[in-house]
């Protein structure tokens, strides 16, 4: 295994050991990112039988995303993340989502098997990402989507307290983990290696505020991100 893909495997321990809370309900907050409600409505407005929410972490976009499909499937490495999560869908009644452990490098689902991906706020957290693109785009079924997300270099996690520096526009945060941030030609870059240039649908910036993370990041902060959307080909 190489440095890298050792880099984010330890990353699965960090996680699991950040959903650990004490005497918190969540890890990130009740409200869901903003730009879920986007991509639930494009995966309802294609219909969408099967979703993944991925990484679904303590459950925050889950209810959205319960709306757009028939089945919701939300996968993470973190067995204390998914516990936290069945309390979102048991209070939010949504019987249509199966929790189970998925790896983004590997998640076991078989070839085109899901309408659409939603992937947030984890590519960034990769040091190995395109591997991770290749794999969401192995199981997207052909006519589905893909919505993910790169931090910018104006996400407020690049002045956070103890990010320390360790390339170019690379960095360890205050709880080792690693983080990358892109602009659109780095995006651009990125997507060509991935090979998924000619299905990008859309490049959006997005700019919103979050609440305070207990624990992880317990102030109100702003966050930057390119929002991209891959519809993978339809076959002729």
């Amino acid at each position: 295994m190489s440095t890298l893909a050792e880099a984010d495997e330890a990353a699965k321990h960090q996680w699991n050991e950040a959903y650990q809370l004490d005497g918190h309900p969540n890890l990130w907050g009740d409200p869901p990112v903003p730009y879920v409600v986007n991509a639930a409505k494009l995966f309802a407005d294609h219909d969408a039988m099967v979703v993944l929410d991925l990484p679904c972490g303590d459950g925050r976009n889950l209810s959205p995303l319960a709306q757009a499909a028939t089945v919701v499937i939300g996968g993470d490495t973190s067995v204390n993340a998914m516990n936290l999560a069945r309390r979102v869908i048991a209070k939010a009644n949504a019987d249509n989502v199966v929790l189970r452990a998925v790896d983004v490098f590997a998640t076991g689902l078989p070839d085109e098997s899901v309408d659409g991906i939603f992937c947030w706020d984890l590519l960034g957290h990769l040091t190995e990402p395109v591997k991770a693109l290749q794999e969401l785009y192995r199981i997207c079924r052909p006519g589905g989507h893909i919505v993910a997300n790169m931090w910018t270099m104006n996400d407020c996690q690049v002045t956070d307290p103890g990010m320390v520096e360790t390339g170019p526009k690379e960095y360890l945060d205050h709880a080792d983990f690693y983080c990358k941030f892109y602009d659109r030609d780095d995006l651009a870059a990125y997507l060509s290696a991935s090979g998924v240039s000619d299905e990008v649908a859309t490049v959006e910036l997005l700019r919103w505020t979050e609440p305070p993370h207990a624990g992880y990041r317990p102030w109100f902060h702003e966050h930057e991100s390119l929002a991209f959307t891959i519809r993978k080909r339809a076959r002729r």
